[in-house]
């Protein structure tokens, strides 16, 4: 048990809220069909769902589409599978201050990185995960329907199956698709 986990999430939601007053982002509707560059923030508590997460990474290379994934592990030891992958960065629950946000150059970089697609998988709702998503300078944000902070989000899925990112991650590529952008 975490020693003032609902003070503590309390004062890191001002935070949160202080911080995103100052942020501005430039919002566009985005397709996958005219994307470049992709960012997915990862709640990476169930190791299983990294299989889907690489499958969708290859993907996209496959489109020349760039994919920088942010994983957040809520324990303080990383599994195996996320170790000594270029592509993935992740973050543990040492990574966070007392308030649970992070604190790491890769981070600050990723948050200020204008993706034109950010995709948010956070099954938990961790507050990291929720940080970095609300502050990203992405130009079109897309999450699941059952966040917390889904006023954040430009575009919410509503999915039936809850926790299965195969699924989750067919449901983007297909709305994504969708997207009419005039282009």
């Amino acid at each position: 048990m975490e020693l003032f986990k609902g003070i503590r999430l309390v004062v890191a939601r001002l935070i949160l809220n202080q911080r995103l007053k100052r942020t501005r982002r430039n919002k566009k509707f985005n397709n996958l069909r005219h994307s470049h560059k992709i960012g997915i923030v990862w709640d990476g508590s169930n190791i299983a769902d990294f299989e889907a997460i690489t499958s969708f990474y290859h993907e996209m290379l496959k489109r020349n589409i760039q994919v920088d994934i942010i994983c957040y592990y809520p324990k303080i030891i990383l599994p195996d599978q996320y170790t000594a992958i270029r592509y993935l960065t992740c973050i543990k629950k040492t990574d966070l201050n007392w308030f649970y946000i992070p604190q790491s150059n890769d981070i600050d970089e990723f948050i200020h990185t204008p993706y034109e697609i950010l995709i948010d998988i956070n099954n938990n709702n961790y507050f990291p995960v929720k940080y970095i998503t609300v502050l990203s300078q992405a130009e079109f944000k897309v999450g699941a329907e059952n966040l917390s902070y889904r006023d954040k989000i430009d575009m919410t899925i509503k999915i039936n199956r809850k926790n299965d990112p195969v699924y989750y991650l067919e449901q983007v590529k297909y709305y994504l698709e969708m997207i009419n952008t005039g282009a």
